[in-house]
C-alpha cells in the first residue's frame, strides 16, 4: 500500500514538472524588449507564430518602427515636426549605427512580410504547416481547381 502511494506521488509530480515545462516554452523570454529574438525565430521552421509575434511586439513596444518619415506622417503616426527631428538625430549617427539602423528596418520589412505570407498556414495552437503540407494543399487545390 505505501508503494503505491509512493508511485502515485511521483506520477503526479512528474505530471506537475511536464506542465511546468510546457508554460515555461510558452512563456515569452525575458530579453525579448531589448533583444531582436524575432529575427531568429521566423528563421526556424519549428517556430509557434503566436510566440514570434509576441517577441515582435514586445520588442516595438514604446519604440518607432522603422518606417519612411513620409509614411509614418501620412498615417498619423507622427508629425512633420517629430520627423524632421528624427532625420536630424539621424544625421549624428556614426556609420555603424546607421548600418544597425538599415539591418533592423530591413528585419522588421521581412518579419511584415513573413507574417503575412505564413498567417493563413497558422494552426490553432501557433504551429506552422511545413512547407511539405502546404504543397499538399496547394496540389490538392489544383486537383479541385482542373476538375
Amino acid at each position: 500500500m505505501n508503494l503505491r502511494a509512493i508511485f502515485s506521488l511521483l506520477v503526479l509530480l512528474f505530471l506537475f514538472q511536464s506542465v511546468k515545462a510546457q508554460e515555461k516554452k510558452i512563456s515569452p523570454r525575458t530579453d525579448d524588449k531589448t533583444n531582436p529574438n524575432w529575427i531568429t525565430m521566423m528563421q526556424d521552421p519549428q517556430v509557434n507564430y503566436y510566440d514570434a509575434v509576441k517577441a515582435f511586439e514586445t520588442y516595438w513596444d514604446g519604440k518607432i518602427e522603422p518606417e519612411e518619415e513620409d509614411e509614418l506622417i501620412t498615417e498619423g503616426k507622427i508629425t512633420s515636426a517629430e520627423a524632421d527631428s528624427l532625420r536630424n538625430a539621424r544625421a549624428a549617427w556614426t556609420q555603424a549605427q546607421r548600418n544597425e539602423y538599415e539591418t533592423i528596418k530591413y528585419q522588421h520589412k521581412r518579419f511584415k512580410d513573413w507574417k503575412r505570407t505564413v498567417f493563413p498556414f497558422v494552426q490553432s495552437d501557433g504551429r506552422i504547416l511545413s512547407e511539405q503540407e502546404q504543397l499538399e494543399i496547394f496540389q490538392k487545390q489544383q486537383q479541385v481547381k482542373d476538375k
